[in-house]
């Protein structure tokens, strides 16, 4: 056999071990139970059994509780109700009711179970028992016991999940073996003991812990109520009818709110829940069917979960990839059904443990072949660089051309031819590096730069990049520790900013060779100064038209519908629809300051100032606001877009008007600062509270001009863009003339060349 027909078969013993290891711990240890009780509950309600027409139920329900009282009720009631069922000549009567507490009408009721002669009852068993016990069993009283015709115990056993899908026949507690009340009630009732003789493979346990034995699968009829069920009360009264309810095996119990247990089982569904006097009808009836489901577990069970595995393990030989595919598909639908069916004609066998097994055996299969072929061609590349003949990468060719094996062996061998091709990869590689969107650097494991692409010389260009260093060359850009963003899987990211403004993001991954060993670095510099301006462009757009301009059309909506308008409904909506338009034209002045391109002219501020106070003037008159200019005469130059300096200053001063109280003062002063101009605008308002300072330029911060808050954001983006800063804080040796809110805008002034 060649090399690597031994390495698969190798591979395959191991698959083999494995997959057939985790069957038999997912069967004997059911680790998946819940999956099969799932795919139980589904198929029981397919093969779903039929209501026995022997069993009636009677119900201690809401409209009995309401006839006759609150519970419990009088024993003489429960006495009357068995004379009913005596007189219309029932088969047996078992009364899933406790009557373990006596009471003065224990002697009528036992009277009435004496007559009847086939009325059992139940005991509760509890644990952890009384006294230190394990379990401890309460049988009903004594004057009770004696006129039953046997006691049983009513104890439903759910499965982890909460759901009944079994019952025991017996139960063990305290030293005593009990049998099950509908075991009881499926006989003649010719038995009188209190206890019914146990079958010789069931024992109590001696130290008197609780122990289910014979538990029993159910068929459960559809429905929340299959069985027919008479009210309490209307036997009581009579009106049911002899005819419905002789030669009937009835079983008494609660189904009112808050009485009564109450399970899932498999044949209810969307959360609702079978009082236990229905489930103990259905386990009667399994018994009165004599249908039982018989449960392969153990290793019967994990044995039959092989028998798919084996299949598929002997596919992997044999088969193709495509057929072995159909193969696992149709294993696993097989399973499946077989499950189903085996449950239909009695016999239960969980199926998910083999179904586990041939979904787990695939991929790992699949696994251990690629590895294998893997280390072949490693194997064989390792041989044909050792080879001197074989040295020149163009003269490589099949070594072999290979017949045994499986039709993976023999692509992996044939696929060998490839190789040739070797020869092209440097070339492939640096083509795609020169060819990415971005700038790309390739180093050896020290950081020193082998490759860099066309983008990367735009990026540095005053350098010569092979050869150069990483530390180096982010040194340049500002970003100072490079080797906290190496990352295998390129998932770390750094953004930096440049001193131009543009925005850099920086990923840096591990290149490997075949071994997976470390050789060298790729390193990606993506320009996203797009990406984060239409970022905040996007998220100030949806801040104008999501809110701040959704607000006020909103208000004269309102104003529109309310049947009890104001009388000065015109204003509201003018001052509306004026606030929506002052937001509108901010953000407009906004876009344009941010993205138009300036002219520049040699402009006097003082001029500026003037003629803003002036188109203000009527504003501050008419508030009673008195506006103080400049008027020494002296000339202020500085280079500035004329119409958005302009536009600057009457946003300052139409802020200061509007939170400028009646009868102050706002003053406009211009000085020199060294080679720069200071303006300072002045009022005697309330000022700024800490909290509007901190976000003051920010746009929609609120409170700035003419309530839009986009006033000061663009006022601060004009000053930016001429080379200048706005500040509320005082340059050093600057006293301010009010203790109002005063903004110092200084530009550089123009120093006549």
């Amino acid at each position: 056999m060649t090399p690597l027909g031994t390495r698969v078969l190798m591979e395959w013993v191991i698959t083999a071990v494995v997959s057939v290891l985790l069957v038999l711990w997912l069967s004997l240890a059911q680790v998946i139970q819940r999956g099969d009780n799932l795919f139980y509950d589904t198929v029981s309600q397919l093969t779903a059994a039929q209501p026995h027409p022997d069993i009636v139920i009677v119900t201690i329900d809401d409209r009995s509780l309401q006839a006759i009282g609150a519970w419990p009720w009088p024993r003489s009631q429960h006495a009357a109700l068995i004379d009913h069922l005596t007189a219309a000549q029932t088969k047996a009567v078992a009364y899933d009711v406790l009557f373990i507490e006596p009471t003065e009408d224990d002697a009528v009721l036992a009277q009435a179970m004496a007559k009847a002669g086939n009325v059992y009852l139940p005991a509760a068993i509890d644990t952890p028992g009384m006294n230190g016990k394990l379990s401890s069993v309460s049988l009903p009283t004594p004057v009770l016991q004696a006129a039953a015709a046997g006691v049983g115990h009513g104890l439903l056993t759910p499965d982890s999940d909460g759901t009944i899908r079994s019952l025991p026949l017996w139960v063990s507690a305290d030293g005593q073996v009990l049998p099950h009340l509908a075991l009881l009630l499926t006989r003649n009732g010719s038995e009188v003991s209190v206890f019914a003789e146990a079958p010789p493979d069931v024992h109590a346990d001696k130290n008197g812990a609780l122990e289910a034995l014979q538990p029993r699968l159910i068929r459960y009829p559809r429905g929340i109520a299959p069985y027919p069920s008479v009210s309490f009360v209307d036997v009581l009264r009579g009106e049911v009818p002899d005819d419905f309810l002789r030669d009937k095996r009835v079983l008494v119990g609660a189904t009112a709110q808050g009485m009564g247990d109450r399970y899932a089982t498999p044949s209810t569904h969307d959360g609702a829940l079978l009082p236990g006097v229905n489930i103990v009808a259905s386990l009667a009836q399994n018994i009165l069917d004599n249908r039982p489901i018989i449960r392969a577990e153990g290793w019967l069970a994990a044995l039959l979960s092989l028998i798919p595995l084996a299949v598929m393990l002997t596919g992997f030989l044999t088969l193709r990839p495509i057929a072995n595919t159909v193969l696992g598909f149709g294993l696993i639908a097989l399973t499946l059904m077989a499950s189903a069916a085996g449950l239909k004609l009695g016999i239960w066998w969980p199926p998910l443990a083999a179904c586990a097994g041939v979904i787990f055996v695939w991929p790992l299969w699949s696994w251990r072949r690629l590895a294998a072929t893997y280390t072949y061609m490693r194997s064989a590349l390792n041989d044909l660089r050792n080879d001197d003949a074989a040295r020149p990468l163009s003269a490589l060719s099949p070594v072999h051309d290979w017949k045994s094996g499986d039709e993976i062996s023999r692509q992996v061998l044939s696929f060998s031819s490839a190789l040739k091709q070797f020869r092209d990869f440097n070339r492939y590689i640096t083509q795609s590096v020169h060819s990415l969107p971005d700038a790309a650097l390739m180093t050896d494991l020290d950081g020193v730069v082998l490759i860099a692409n066309r983008r990367a010389h735009h990026l540095f260009p005053a350098r010569t990049l092979e050869g150069a260093h990483l530390e180096t060359l982010f040194h340049s850009i500002g970003l100072r520790e490079w080797r906290l963003l190496i990352d295998a899987d390129n998932s770390e990211r750094d953004e930096i900013q440049l001193e131009d403004g543009r925005s850099i993001q920086i990923a840096i991954a591990a290149l490997t060779d075949t071994l997976q060993r470390s050789t060298g670095l790729i390193v990606r510099l993506a320009d996203v100064s797009h990406l984060r301006a239409a970022e905040r462009e996007r998220q100030r757009t949806l801040q104008l038209l999501g809110h701040d301009m959704r607000a006020p059309q909103v208000s004269i909506l309102t104003l529109l519908d309310n049947p009890n308008r104001p009388e000065n409904l015109e204003d509201h909506i003018r001052r509306n629809a004026r606030q929506t338009l002052n937001l509108a034209e901010g953000y407009v002045q906004l876009s344009r300051a941010e993205n138009q391109m300036l002219t520049f002219d040699v402009v006097n501020l003082a001029d500026l100032v003037t003629e803003a106070a002036d188109t203000l003037w009527p504003q501050s008159a008419a508030k009673g606001v008195e506006l103080i200019v400049p008027d020494d005469g002296e000339e202020y130059l500085v280079e500035a877009d004329t119409a958005l300096m302009r536009r600057v200053i009457i946003n300052l001063l139409d802020n200061a008007i509007r939170h400028t109280p009646a009868g102050r003062l706002i003053a406009c002063t211009l000085s020199r600062l060294d080679n720069r101009i200071l303006l300072m605008i002045c009022d005697q308002g309330s000022g700024l509270d800490d909290d509007m300072k901190a976000r003051l330029f920010q746009p929609f911060a609120g409170g700035n001009v003419a309530g839009s808050g986009l006033g000061l954001a663009f006022v601060h983006t004009v000053i930016q863009r001429h080379g200048g800063q706005i500040t509320i804080e005082p340059p050093h040796g600057i006293i301010p003339p009010y203790s109002g809110a005063c903004f110092y805008i200084t530009l550089p002034a123009f120093d006549g060349e």
